[in-house]
């Protein structure tokens, strides 16, 4: 199971997919909180990358950051719910087989600025 996202860093998961990730022509990952997707990579995107059996996702800082803390907060900032992870992947009409939805916690950080 996926640990929680802090924000203001950044957030590497590694998913194993039902087939080796080649055979899919499209594969999704989605993040959202508070019913609304919050970011959303696919192949192609920066900080996807595809392997010979699993695929990593890596969020940026700044991508942390479109996220509300949903664990306690020790700056006081409003708080949003936890956040969820899914994959989907897409190989033809009849197979597009999506993953259950992995529960997030979102913990703040006390520096919320992209460090560059």
């Amino acid at each position: 199971m996926p640990q929680g996202i802090r924000r203001a860093g950044t957030y590497p998961v590694t998913i194993k997919t039902p087939l080796p990730p080649a055979q899919y022509s499209k594969i999704f990952v989605t993040f959202s909180q508070n019913q609304a997707v919050v970011v959303e990579k696919k192949i192609g995107d920066s900080g996807f990358v595809v392997n010979a059996d699993t695929i990593e996702v890596t969020l940026t800082q700044t991508e942390t950051l479109l996220f509300k803390p949903s664990a306690s907060t020790p700056m006081g900032r409003e708080r949003g719910t936890r956040a969820f992870m899914q994959c989907r992947c897409y190989k033809s009409s009849l197979d597009a087989p999506a993953s259950c939805t992995w529960p997030l916690e979102v913990y703040d950080a006390l520096k919320v600025e992209v460090i560059s």
